[in-house]
């Protein structure tokens, strides 16, 4: 396998962790902070509910995938932060992601990127109508009621939430590279 972990590096992550035989448990009690009255994104995107696919159908999806990379962009802040600087930093941090996936994707058979707040890529989503862009498109992590707290420590990586420091975290999972 190439030396995926400083191409991260490189392209602006601050941690970056292989994670072998990865456990991933999409539950429900996260998934219900997906909603029409908790999130703004909801029915207005593919990577959010309902367009991403109910929750079984998110488990369906990482089932199989035993290997993940998984990706932080740290930053400390001045609070009080303005929501459109956490807006513009997850833009950037899914944007590296971008990158990533392309350096990876040549040596890949299969992979699934899940990231922070889902997909930044068109000025407005499509949806309903099928995705333009389903080559770059991201699922989100919330939205399959992934837990990143219990990711990032089953990897061994700090994740909170705080005034003064931010972590958007992305997760490539892959079967298999050539």
């Amino acid at each position: 396998m190439p030396d995926y972990l400083n191409t991260a590096k490189s392209l602006g992550f601050s941690q970056v962790k292989i994670i072998r035989n990865i456990s991933i448990e999409c539950k429900p009690e996260l998934r219900a902070y997906c909603n029409p009255q908790g999130c703004p994104n909801h029915g207005q995107n593919w990577v959010c509910p309902p367009g991403c696919g109910t929750l079984e159908e998110c488990r369906e999806k990482v089932q199989g995938f035993e290997n993940g990379i998984l990706l932080q962009s740290i930053t400390e802040l001045n609070p009080p932060t303005a929501p459109e600087a956490y807006k513009a930093l997850n833009r950037a941090h899914n944007f590296r992601f971008k990158a990533f996936i392309e350096a990876v994707k040549p040596d890949a058979l299969k992979i699934l990127p899940l990231t922070s707040g889902g997909c930044v890529f068109c000025e407005q989503c499509s949806y309903p109508v099928p995705c333009v862009k389903p080559d770059v498109k991201m699922e989100s992590l919330s939205a399959f009621g992934i837990d990143v707290g219990k990711l990032c420590e089953q990897a061994g990586l700090a994740y909170s939430f705080s005034n003064d420091i931010v972590y958007f975290t992305a997760l490539l999972l892959w079967k298999q590279f050539v």
